[in-house]
C-alpha cells in the first residue's frame, strides 16, 4: 500500500510542480498589476487560485492582534450550510492567533508549517460554544486534508497568513507556498504604500487650502463660515455647526450653523447639555453613526433629521474653546475614518484662526466700549439734579448696551423696598407700579447680594417673578448691575433685549457693571448735594437731643449699677479700684470707701495664691495680650475669713481710639450653685456606677425619642458605641420584624405616661438579630409632662433558642421513634395472623429485627448526643497517630468494600505529627464518615482516606479526609448536612439505613477537640463528596 502511494505521488509530482509554477506566475502578475486597494489584491488572489483549482484562505492581522479572514475558500453552498449551522460568516471572521498553536508558531517564527490534518486547528479557532459541532463543521469544510500555513511578511513585520489545502500537499510543497506568500505580501505592501502616499498628499493639500482660506480673514463670522463650508465639503457632510464656549465656560453657543434651522443657534447650552459638552470635557473626537442614540443627543437637533455625527474639539494650546460638529442627514451614508482624520486636521488649524478672530473682535469691541463709557461718564458727572441724573443714566445705559429697554430701581430707605423710578420701556407704567422687597425676584437678588446677574432666559430662573399680562409672556434677555458706592448698594440698573436672538454676554455685563459704578457715583453726588442743607439743620437738633440723652443715660446707669445684685468694680490702668458698688462691698463685709483708691493686688479680700495670676491677667489685658472680655473663677475672702467662690466677668474699657483705660468687673457669688453642683455630681456618680455595672441594657431618650444616654451593657448588646448612638433614635436597632402598628401602640402608651412592657426583636450593628424583654418607663416632671423615657431591655435570645431547640428536638425524636415503632406493631400484628407460612414468618421476623436494630441505633445516637450536650462523655486526650488509626480502619473495611465493588485506599502523609485527642471518639468520627461513603458510593466507585497538613490564618492543622465518588451532596443541602435528624437526597435514592444523627455527633466530637469538620461537593453523581476533619497541631510542634 505504501509503495502504491509512493508510485502515484511520483507520477503526479510533475503535474504538481506545473501547478505551483502557474500559481507563482499568477502571484507575480498580481504583484505587477497596479491594484488600487487591498480588496483588489484579495479578489485577484482568489480568482487565480480558483482558476488553478487550489483552495486557499488569506487572513490579515487587525490592530487588535487578531487574524481576520479576507477570502471565501469554499463554495457558496458550503458557506450557506456553515452559516445555517453556526451563524458565522467566513469572510470577516476573526480569531486570536495566540490561542491557535500552529498560527502562533507560524507568526512567531516567520516560517511556514505543514500539517496532515486541520481538525485540531479548526477546533482551536472555533468559539468555545461551537466546538461541540466540530465533526459537522469538518464535514462541510472538508478540512481533514493536509494543509500548509505560511506567514505574510513585509519588512520583517507580519501582515497575516495564507493557508493552502489539498489532498496531495506534503512538506515538500512548503518552499512553493512560502514563495507564493512572499509575492502576496509584496502586492499588499505596494497597495499600502500607495495609499499612504495618496492620503499624505491629500491631507497636505487640504491643510494648504484651509490655511489659505483662514489666513485671509479676521472677522469671526467670516472665519466660522469658511471653516464649516470647507469641513463639510471635504468630509461629505450635509450640515455643520461650530459651538464656542462663553467666557464663563458654563455655556456654549452656536454662532454659525450651516444646513440646519437657524433657530438652533438662538439658545445657549449649559454645562452637561448636548454632545458638545462631552467634546469639550473629554477633548476627544466623537463619531456616531446614529446621532439619536447618543445619550447627549438633543431632541430638537434629532427632529431636524440629523443622522450621522462627527464631532471634533477645538483646542488651542491647553485650552478647549469649543467644538466642530459635522452632520449627515442621509440615513444611507456614514462618515469613514478618512473623514475623521480630515476633520481633525481642519479643527486643529481652525481653532487657532477662530481664537485669533475672537481676540480681534474682543479688542475692537473693548476699544469702542471704553470710548463710549468715557463719553457717558462725562455727561452724567456734570449733572446734580437727582431726577435729571436718573433719566440720563437710563438713556445712556440703553444706548451703551444696544438694548430695547432700561430701568433703574432704587432702595427706599424708609420702607426698605425697591421702587422703579425710571423705565424706558413700552410698559413703563406697569413696571414702575411694582414694588419689590430686597431679595425678591432677580432685581431683589442683585440688590441684596450686590452682585451683577446675566440672565438670557429669565423664565427659567427660579429667582424670577411671574407677572400677569404681557410683561410675563414676552421672551427677553436681562443684564442687571448693582448701583454701589463704597460697598453700599443703593439700587439696581437693568437693561433688556427682546427675544433670544441677541443674548447678553459676560462682556456686556462687565460693561454694564463699569457704567453702573460711574452712575452710582453720579447719583451719590446728586443725593449729597440735596442733603447737605437738611443735614446741617438736623445736626443742630441732634446735638441738643444727644446731650439730654447722655444725662439721662448717666442717671439710668448709676441706678442700675447701685441696685444690681452682682458686685461691680472698675479698675484703672494703675491697677487701683476707681469704683465699687454696694453689692460688692457687702459681699466682702467692708465699706466701698475703704476699697476705692487701693491697688487690687494689695487687697486682702482675694485668696493670696491668686494674686500673681490676677496681676498677670490684668497687665496682659492692658497690652492686648488677652481677650477684651473674659470670664473666670476666683475665690474671695471676707473680713471674717469666710471663703466665697465667685465668677468674674472682666471687660476692657477703651477710649475713642481703642487705647485701654481700665477694666470693668462683674462678680457673682456662686456658693449656693457650687453646693448644688457637688450634690448633683455625687448623685450622678452613684447613678453612673449603678447603670455601668447593671447587667441589663439601659437607654434614655428625650421626649422626642432622641437618644441621650446608653450604658455599657447596651453598647455590648447592640454593637454600637455611645458616640454612635447619641443623637439617633431607637430606630437605629429596629430589625423590621415588627409592624408600624406595633411601634405606634408602644409610642402611644409611653407618651400617655404609662409604662410599656413586652418582647421585641432588635437588630445589632452587624445586622444580627436578638430577642429582648423590654420595659419603657416615662419620666414625668412635677406637672406630669414627659421629660424622658427610660428603656431597660434584657437579651432573651438564648432562652428563645433553647425553647425552639427543645420543641424541634421533641418533634424530631417523636417522628423518628414513631416510624420504627409503627413498623414493629404492624409486623407483630401480621405475625399473629399468619404463622403457617414459614417463609413469610421469617421475612416478618427479619423486618422486626431490622426495625428493632434501627430503634436501638436511634436510641444509642440520642444517648450519645445527650451525653455530648451534657458534657457527660469521658474525654481522655492522649498522643495518637492519625495515620495508624486510618490504616487500621482501612484494613478492617477492605473486605466489605471489595464485596460491594468499591476500591478503598489510604494516602497517608508520613510527615504529620501526632495529635492530642480521644482515640475512641476520633475513631467513632472517622468510622462514621467511612460508613457513609460506602453507603452512598455505587458499585465500581472509589473511596480514598487521606491525611496531610494545612495552613490557615488561625494556625496549622492536621487534616484527615474521606473522599468518595458517590452521589454527592446538592449545594442546597451543604448548610444542613450537620443538623440533627437531617437526611438528604442521597439517602432517599439509596434507601440506606440511618437516623440522621451521625454527622451531628461527628461535629460535636470534633468541636470538643477544638477542631472543625467541613464538606465539599458539587452535587453531581460520580463526583462524590469530600469530608475534611481539621485537628489542631500539638502546641509543642
Amino acid at each position: 500500500m505504501g509503495i502504491f502511494h509512493k508510485s502515484e505521488q511520483v507520477q503526479r509530482r510533475p503535474e504538481i510542480e506545473s501547478m505551483w509554477a502557474s500559481a507563482l506566475r499568477a502571484a507575480a502578475e498580481v504583484t505587477r498589476r497596479a491594484t488600487s486597494s487591498e480588496s483588489d489584491v484579495f479578489r485577484a488572489v482568489t480568482e487565480e487560485l480558483r482558476r488553478l483549482k487550489l483552495r486557499g484562505t488569506l487572513a490579515l492581522l487587525t490592530p487588535e492582534g487578531e487574524l481576520e479572514i479576507q477570502t471565501r475558500p469554499i463554495s457558496q453552498s458550503a458557506e450557506s450550510m456553515l452559516r445555517r449551522l453556526t451563524g458565522l460568516q467566513i469572510a470577516g471572521f476573526r480569531f486570536d492567533p495566540q490561542e491557535v498553536e500552529i498560527y502562533r508558531e507560524v507568526l512567531s517564527t516567520g516560517e511556514a508549517l505543514f500539517t496532515t490534518d486541520q481538525t485540531d486547528t479548526i477546533h482551536q479557532i472555533l468559539p468555545k460554544g461551537l466546538r461541540p459541532l466540530l465533526s459537522r463543521i469538518m464535514n462541510i469544510l472538508g478540512s481533514e486534508q493536509p494543509a500548509i500555513i505560511a506567514p505574510l511578511i513585509l519588512a520583517d513585520r507580519p501582515l497575516g497568513t495564507i493557508s493552502f489545502t489539498a489532498n496531495w500537499l506534503s512538506s515538500a510543497d512548503i518552499p512553493m507556498v512560502t514563495a507564493l506568500a512572499d509575492h502576496i505580501s509584496i502586492a499588499l505592501g505596494h497597495v499600502r504604500t500607495q495609499k499612504k502616499m495618496e492620503d499624505s498628499l491629500e491631507r497636505e493639500r487640504l491643510r494648504n487650502q484651509v490655511a489659505e482660506a483662514l489666513a485671509s480673514a479676521l472677522e469671526l463670522p467670516v472665519v466660522l463660515e469658511r471653516v464649516i463650508s470647507l469641513a463639510a465639503e471635504v468630509t461629505g457632510a450635509d450640515a455643520g455647526a461650530i459651538g464656542l464656549l462663553d467666557p464663563g465656560e458654563e455655556t456654549v453657543r452656536f454662532p454659525y450653523i450651516m444646513g440646519l434651522p437657524e433657530e438652533l443657534s438662538l439658545r445657549p447650552y449649559h454645562r452637561g447639555q448636548g454632545v458638545i459638552w462631552q467634546l469639550i470635557e473629554e477633548r476627544k473626537t466623537i463619531l456616531r453613526h446614529e446621532y439619536s442614540e447618543h445619550p447627549g443627543a438633543i431632541p430638537t437637533w434629532v427632529d431636524t433629521g440629523v443622522h450621522a455625527f462627527l464631532g471634533v474639539p477645538l483646542i488651542v494650546g491647553d485650552d478647549v474653546i469649543g467644538g466642530l460638529g459635522l452632520f449627515i442627514l442621509d440615513t444611507k451614508r456614514q462618515f469613514n475614518e478618512e473623514a475623521v482624520e480630515i476633520a481633525q486636521a481642519i479643527a486643529s488649524m481652525s481653532a487657532i484662526a477662530i481664537k485669533n478672530a475672537q481676540l480681534y473682535t474682543d479688542a475692537t469691541q473693548r476699544a469702542e466700549e471704553s470710548q463710549a463709557l468715557i463719553r457717558t461718564a462725562r455727561s452724567i458727572s456734570a449733572l446734580l439734579d437727582h431726577e435729571t441724573v436718573l433719566q440720563m443714566i437710563a438713556e445712556q445705559a440703553k444706548a451703551l448696551l444696544e438694548a430695547d429697554g432700561s430701568r433703574i430701581h432704587l432702595i427706599d430707605p424708609e420702607k426698605g423696598v425697591l421702587r422703579c423710578l425710571v423705565a424706558l420701556d413700552p410698559e413703563a407704567n406697569e413696571i414702575m407700579a411694582i414694588e419689590l422687597e430686597v431679595g425678591e425676584g432677580i432685581t431683589g437678588y442683585v440688590a441684596e447680594h450686590g452682585v451683577p446677574v446675566l440672565q438670557n432666559d429669565p423664565r427659567e430662573d427660579p429667582r424670577g417673578l411671574y407677572v400677569l399680562g404681557p410683561l410675563g409672556h414676552e421672551p427677553e434677555s436681562l443684564a442687571l448691575a448693582p448701583l454701589k458706592v463704597r460697598q453700599r448698594t443703593m439700587g439696581v440698573m437693568t437693561v433688556r433685549r427682546l427675544g433670544f436672538n441677541r443674548p447678553f454676554t459676560p462682556t456686556d455685563l462687565d460693561l454694564l457693571t463699569a457704567f453702573a459704578s460711574q452712575a452710582a457715583v453720579a447719583l451719590e453726588n446728586a443725593d449729597l448735594y440735596s442733603q447737605i442743607a437738611a443735614q446741617a439743620q438736623r445736626l443742630e437738633i441732634e446735638v441738643a437731643d444727644r446731650t439730654r440723652e447722655l444725662a439721662l443715660s448717666e442717671a439710668h446707669y448709676r441706678a442700675l449699677v447701685e441696685t444690681s445684685l452682682a458686685g461691680i468694680v472698675q479698675i484703672n490702668t494703675e491697677g487701683k479700684f476707681t469704683y465699687v458698688n454696694q453689692a460688692f462691698a457687702e459681699l466682702l463685709e467692708i465699706s466701698a470707701e475703704e476699697l476705692i483708691g487701693k491697688p487690687v493686688t494689695g487687697y486682702e479680700g482675694f485668696v493670696p495664691e491668686i494674686h500673681h495670676m490676677l496681676l498677670n491677667r490684668f497687665y496682659d489685658r492692658m497690652h492686648h495680650k488677652r481677650p477684651a472680655r473674659e470670664v473666670h473663677d476666683i475665690e474671695l475672702v471676707t473680713t471674717s475669713g469666710r471663703r466665697i467662690p465667685a465668677i468674674v466677668a472682666s471687660s476692657l474699657i477703651v477710649d475713642e481710639v481703642g487705647e485701654p483705660q481700665g477694666v470693668t468687673g462683674l462678680i457673682f457669688d456662686i456658693s449656693e450653685r457650687k453646693s448644688l453642683e457637688a450634690a448633683l455630681r455625687a448623685e450622678r456618680d452613684r447613678l453612673d456606677a449603678l447603670l455601668t455595672n447593671i447587667g441589663d441594657a439601659v437607654m434614655v431618650t428625650d421626649p422626642n425619642g432622641v437618644i441621650e444616654y446608653v450604658n455599657q451593657s447596651w453598647e455590648r448588646l447592640n454593637g454600637y458605641s455611645a458616640e454612635e448612638a447619641l443623637g439617633e433614635t431607637p430606630r437605629l436597632i429596629r430589625s423590621g420584624h415588627h409592624s408600624e402598628d406595633f411601634y405606634a401602640e408602644m409610642w402611644e402608651t409611653i407618651t400617655n405616661g404609662r409604662t410599656w412592657r413586652g418582647e421585641v426583636v432588635n437588630a445589632r450593628k452587624d445586622k444580627t438579630q436578638y430577642d429582648a424583654a423590654l420595659t419603657i418607663t416615662p419620666v414625668l416632671d412635677q406637672s406630669g409632662k414627659v421629660i424622658n423615657f427610660v428603656g431597660v431591655q434584657h437579651d432573651i435570645s438564648a432562652l428563645k433558642e433553647l425553647d425552639r431547640i427543645k420543641s424541634q428536638f421533641v418533634s424530631d425524636v417523636s417522628h423518628e421513634l414513631r416510624t420504627p415503632l409503627t413498623n414493629i406493631r404492624l409486623y407483630l400484628d401480621l405475625l399473629g395472623r399468619s404463622t403457617e407460612d414459614p417463609a413469610r414468618v421469617t421475612r416478618y421476623l427479619m423486618t422486626l429485627s431490622r426495625e428493632s436494630e434501627r430503634l436501638a441505633n436511634l436510641i444509642d445516637d440520642l444517648l450519645s448526643l445527650s451525653r455530648l450536650d451534657a458534657d457527660a462523655i469521658p474525654f481522655k486526650p492522649t498522643a495518637m497517630d492519625i495515620n495508624e488509626l486510618l490504616a487500621g480502619l482501612v484494613e478492617d473495611r477492605r473486605t466489605l468494600a471489595s464485596n460491594r465493588g468499591l476500591t478503598l485506599s489510604l494516602e497517608a502523609d508520613p510527615s504529620i505529627p501526632e495529635i492530642r485527642g480521644d482515640e475512641r471518639l476520633i475513631t467513632q468520627v472517622l468510622t462514621n464518615l467511612l460508613t457513609n461513603a460506602m453507603n452512598y458510593t455505587q458499585d465500581g466507585g472509589q473511596i480514598i482516606l487521606r491525611t496531610g497538613k494545612k495552613s490557615r490564618a488561625e494556625g496549622e492543622w492536621v487534616v484527615a479526609e474521606v473522599v468518595d465518588t458517590g452521589l454527592g451532596i446538592p449545594p442546597e443541602e451543604i448548610t444542613m448536612i450537620f443538623r440533627r435528624f437531617f437526611r438528604g437526597h442521597a439517602s432517599q435514592v439509596t434507601a440506606a439505613a440511618g437516623t440522621g444523627l451521625g454527622l451531628a455527633i461527628c461535629k460535636e466530637i470534633i468541636d470538643r477537640h477544638n477542631g472543625r469538620i467541613t464538606v465539599e461537593s458539587n452535587g453531581v453523581p460520580g463526583h462524590g463528596s469530600r469530608f475534611i476533619v481539621w485537628l489542631p497541631f500539638p502546641k509543642d510542634v
